[in-house]
Order: C-alpha cells, then sequence, then structure tokens
C-alpha cells in the first residue's frame, strides 16, 4: 500500500498555521521557494495559503524583493486579544500560591490615574483587619501595590499620577512628598519590589512587586500583606523574593520579556 504524500496532508488551516509561523519566526524574510522547503507543502497549496493570509493582513509580500514579512494586522490581533485578557484570571494561581506558602493576605490591585484599586484578594488564614476590599480604592503613593505600579510609569503618565497624590501623612513612615516618592520609585524599578513599611496602616508591612504586559507597561500588581508583630526580616525578606517571583511569571504570561 502507497504511503499518503505529506505534502497534500493536514488541514488547510494546518498549513496556514505552518506558513505563517515560518514566516514569523524566521531571522531574515523568507522567499517563497524557502517556504516551501521549510513548511514541506506543494507550491500550489503554499501559493494558495499565502495569498489567503495576506489578503487578510497576517503576512506582508514585498514585490520589490519578493520576501515575505509578518503582516500588520497580527499587530491588531494581539492587541484585540490582549484587551480581552482578564488579569485576575492569570494571576489567580500565584495569587493561591502565595497564599499557601506565607498564610497572610494576597492582593491584586490595578491603578486608577492616583489610586489603586483593589480587583482581588485572598484573606489571612490568621485573623487581621485591614483598609483593603475587593472594588475599594486605595492612595498609590504610600501603598506597596501603587508604587510598584508607579515605578514602571513613562515619565508623562508618572507626572499625571503623581499630580493626583494627596500626600497625607498617614503614619510616620509615610512619604509626604514627590521628591520622597520618586527616590522610592527609582529603588523599585530596580528591584522590581516595592515595600511598604507601615506607611498606609500603622503596624502593617507589605511586600508587592509589579505585573507588566507585552509592552512591559505595568497594567497589576500583587501584594503579600501582614501585621509586623508576625514576620520577623528573614521571612519578610522570604514574601520579597516569592512576589516577585510570582508577578514575573504572571508578567511572562501577559506577554512581558522575561528578566531577573
Amino acid at each position: 500500500m502507497t504511503q499518503p504524500d505529506n505534502k497534500s496532508g493536514g488541514s488547510s488551516l494546518d498549513k496556514a498555521l505552518s506558513l505563517l509561523q515560518e514566516v514569523c519566526v524566521a531571522t531574515v524574510p523568507l522567499r517563497f521557494a524557502e517556504l516551501v522547503e521549510k513548511t514541506d507543502l506543494p507550491k500550489a497549496t503554499a501559493h494558495r495559503t499565502l495569498m489567503s493570509l495576506t489578503e487578510r493582513g497576517l503576512v506582508r509580500f514585498d514585490e520589490a524583493t519578493q520576501l515575505y514579512h509578518p503582516g500588520y494586522g497580527l499587530l491588531e490581533l494581539a492587541h484585540q486579544a490582549w484587551s480581552k485578557i482578564d488579569v485576575r484570571d492569570i494571576a489567580a494561581d500565584q495569587m493561591k500560591h502565595l497564599w499557601d506558602e506565607t498564610g497572610e493576605t494576597i492582593h491584586l490591585a490595578v491603578l486608577d490615574r492616583g489610586d489603586v484599586i483593589y480587583i482581588d484578594k485572598l484573606e489571612s488564614q490568621k485573623s487581621l483587619r485591614l483598609f483593603s476590599a475587593v472594588g475599594k480604592k486605595g492612595p498609590a503613593y504610600c501603598t506597596g501595590v501603587g508604587k510598584a505600579m508607579m515605578a514602571f510609569l513613562n515619565e508623562e503618565q508618572l507626572a499625571a499620577a503623581i499630580k493626583e497624590q494627596s500626600f497625607v501623612k498617614h503614619t510616620d513612615t509615610t512619604l509626604v512628598n514627590e521628591a520622597m516618592l520618586r527616590d522610592a520609585l527609582i529603588k523599585i524599578r530596580e528591584s522590581k519590589v516595592s515595600l511598604d513599611l507601615e506607611e498606609h496602616e500603622e503596624g502593617i508591612q507589605c511586600a508587592a512587586s509589579v505585573i507588566l504586559n507585552h509592552r512591559n507597561e505595568p497594567i497589576a500588581a500583587l501584594s503579600i500583606t501582614a501585621p509586623k508583630f508576625r514576620v520577623d526580616e528573614a521571612r519578610f525578606q522570604h514574601f520579597q523574593a516569592l512576589v516577585k517571583e510570582a508577578c514575573k511569571k504572571v508578567s511572562i504570561r501577559m506577554g512581558a520579556m522575561a528578566s531577573n
């Protein structure tokens, strides 16, 4: 019995995806013959499929060079896809991991102008009463999650966010002016760890880190929050490492470039 011709096997979708993948992953643009060779498709099938991909803007053909490039339509598809992703779903398992590891309160927050909005929360397994609640707003300048996100805004966004800060002195450690905040943000940007050392609530401290998207923009932050009396320095350092790693994993899922 003769074996089926591999060049004609597979669905039309498989063939289109195979060609699209080769065009996108190539280090240099490819010619038609090179794509045929790499995908092992019949020339007629490859030509017809490339024409369809080109018509939909997913592949771009340069007539002058006879080379195939990724199409601009891919950017639009990526934008539409990312806009529909809910960071709560993407971060859920890492929130649970942090909660399991620490037994403390875990927050997920987003930045809204000068405020943070808590969009998810896992309550401590131990008795702890906090300001935060899902849907509640809080100041950015004196919270771990707020500073974590502000540190990664571009200058125009940061200046606008700083203008929204009240700089009310909640405790003895609250940052009370723009200069103090900017100094703190520089350190946070370098370490990707943001600390709230009783700056918003007396006796409460947290370790936070930022979640970045595919454009390396801050879209959310996670924090581990606990009362100071039950967290020694070694444990607090462990919290910082945990939350930084958790946010790195979520950021990569959101398309951010992996970094330390």
